[in-house]
């Protein structure tokens, strides 16, 4: 455990050396800014021209310094752990299953009578064309083979 420690240490050693480096190079920075504006105010005053003359005349180079400004704050800006802000779970939508297709009876071409429905009627059912809905329900309901057996007329010839 004390070579955990040990090494712990060291790690926290470098890292004060180069945050305190970081701190001398920042201090150092802001002293030559501050020399520099006191320099450009002065020459500017002894020239009788004013701020705004010196920015309206590096007007491109104010611009496309305070554009790249501006996309280094975009890619720092998600690299920030937000605080506070907790997105709610969405819920998977589940798959509704596919309804299975409805069986039709496909009834053969000929003449049906007998039908409950419509006891007394005589159905023509073609070879093309639609069938009659009467008749395609009581099929659907008794089943094919027994309509065919009980409600088919013999054909007239």
């Amino acid at each position: 455990m004390s070579s955990n420690r040990k090494k712990e240490i060291e790690n926290l050693r470098s890292r004060l050396a180069e945050l305190e480096a970081l701190d001398k190079l920042e201090q150092k920075r802001k002293e030559v800014l501050e020399k520099a504006h006191a320099q450009l105010t002065e020459t500017l005053a002894t020239a009788e021209a004013t701020l705004d003359d010196f920015v309206r005349h590096l007007h491109r180079d104010f611009k496309r310094i305070f554009g790249r400004i501006e996309r280094e704050k975009a890619k720092s800006a998600p690299a920030k752990k937000k605080t506070g802000v907790k997105k709610k779970a969405t819920a998977k939508k589940k798959r509704a299953r596919r309804k299975t297709a409805k069986v039709t009876v496909k009834i053969p071409a000929g003449r049906y009578g007998n039908i409950p429905d419509a006891p007394d009627q005589v159905f023509e059912v073609k070879e093309k064309g639609a069938r009659p809905k009467v008749l395609k329900a009581y099929a659907e309901k008794v089943g094919l083979e027994k309509l065919m057996r009980e409600n088919r007329l013999p054909d007239e010839e």
